[in-house]
């Protein structure tokens, strides 16, 4: 029997786009993993708190990678060397002055409400900052390397961190300790361990301050000050529905809407990848004045990523008990955790053309539009979340509000791209099938080369 030799799979291991979903992928199924054994470590009450506490410091960095990311891959995409490092300075800057801000922000509240506040709260207040400042180093080193298209490299960070992380909980669970306070020890050392190496290696090019320019700072920060509230506003619209489950129905419905959450990640794992890689294609488009090319990359990953996911969505709303009980376990069989799944499943058709407007908006240099349609998003699910609760107080009610809030913004987002781009729903769906039917001759044609070159002569 004769196999491919390793070589004729090096191109394909170096792909950028391959890299990204593996690091997304890494990412995804380390989390479903985490989760799978905390809900299996943890009493139902307990990762009720979890789930607020890891949304509410996901809340405070999507603060600091909104000053951040974009503005930094904007101005970083097809730079000078000498520009890059200068600009990679300036990130350093406003990185440390938003973690900063926020962790005395932290220790202010905890001065004030630290002695009264409920279980939840309390963990929030002991921990936020410390997960701030140690997260702060592989977050750069994040930027920089997405910056430099070095995706194999933001896969090691993210193997380490996810890994580090999981094998703590697993020790926990074969210790017998496992407890609330000592998965947030678990989470804190991750960070630190992963931070330690990436400030090692120079990944993070902490030394690069010493270029900074008070120019290129206020000219990120100004970009920033858009974005933030496109990140934050993103990360409150996929945390307003914990934050108000908890307050208003408990940590334990929480628990069973989380659960459906956990696997309907599973469509960010190639989206995320999208996104990381097309961004800087996009930017370096629009800075060369080609609106064309830019148009032309929306097209083709937001179409290529919305046929992708048809089958997923079918498959998951069709056998949407198997995950739940594969990532729960038993004692979430027979909740209203399936359905949720498929609800938010069925919608998830709608995300990859509504993320690349949204991205592309940001790149075409109109975050103010971005950060409305965010925000319009937000206030809608907050009022539907409120009344949906108020009136039916069942968590399927919550999920169902959240139909009117991708609906409009998605609408939203498309019409105010059209005033800059040429784009319609149906050439994005034709490309993305074309470009799905070209790669799929490409690797068969390729498949039967392979073989060809394996027969014996």
């Amino acid at each position: 029997m004769r196999f491919f030799p390793l070589p004729n799979l090096a191109p394909y291991l170096r792909n950028r786009h391959l890299l990204s979903l593996a690091g997304n992928l890494t990412v995804s199924a380390l989390g479903i993993v985490s989760a799978s054994l905390l809900f299996r470590a943890l009493p139902v009450r307990d990762i009720g708190i979890w789930v607020l506490f890891s949304s509410t410091t996901g809340l405070a960095d999507s603060f600091r990678a909104g000053f951040l990311t974009t503005a930094f891959i904007r101005a970083c995409s097809g730079a000078a060397p000498a520009r890059a490092v200068e600009v990679t300075g300036s990130a350093w800057v406003i990185a440390l002055a938003s973690t900063g801000a926020l962790g005395l922000l932290n220790v202010g509240a905890w001065l004030v409400l630290g002695a009264v506040a409920k279980p939840e709260a309390a963990l929030l207040l002991h921990w936020f900052g410390v997960l701030l400042v140690t997260t702060l180093p592989y977050f750069m080193a994040a930027c920089v390397l997405q910056a430099e298209q070095r995706f194999e490299r933001i896969l090691y960070i993210r193997l380490l961190s996810q890994g580090s992380f999981v094998l703590l909980i697993i020790g926990l669970m074969l210790t017998g300790t496992a407890s609330l306070e000592r998965v947030v020890y678990s989470y804190v050392l991750a960070s630190v361990i992963t931070s330690l190496l990436t400030l090692t290696l120079g990944w993070a090019r902490l030394g690069n301050m010493a270029s900074r320019t008070p120019a290129c700072v206020r000219e990120l920060a100004h970009f920033g000050k858009y974005s933030v509230g496109s990140y934050v506003g993103s990360n409150l619209l996929r945390s307003s529905d914990t934050f108000l489950i908890s307050f208003l129905l408990g940590p334990a419905p929480l628990a069973v809407y989380n659960l459906a959450g956990r696997f309907s990640e599973i469509v960010e794992i190639p989206l995320r990848s999208f996104i990381a890689t097309a961004t800087p294609g996009l930017a370096g488009a629009f800075n060369q004045h080609r609106l064309a090319e830019v148009a032309r990359l929306l097209r083709k990953n937001a179409g290529m990523l919305t046929w992708a996911f048809v089958p997923l969505v079918v498959g998951t709303i069709l056998f949407a008990d198997l995950p739940i009980y594969l990532i729960g376990g038993g004692k979430y069989r027979g909740t209203e955790a399936a359905n949720l799944l498929r609800i938010g499943m069925a919608m998830a058709l709608l995300y990859p053309i509504d993320r690349f407007v949204g991205v592309t908006l940001d790149v075409v240099n109109q975050p103010r539009l971005n950060l409305l349609k965010v925000f319009l998003m937000l206030a809608i699910n907050v009022v539907g979340d409120v009344v949906a609760i108020l009136l039916f107080h069942s968590i399927y009610a919550v999920a169902l509000a959240s139909i009117p809030t991708i609906l409009i913004g998605f609408g939203f987002g498309y019409i105010q791209l059209k005033k800059y781009l040429p784009l319609s729903l149906q050439a994005i769906l034709a490309t993305g099938w074309e470009e799905i039917r070209g790669l799929a001759l490409r690797l068969s044609s390729k498949s039967t080369s392979l073989v060809a070159s394996q027969e014996p002569r």
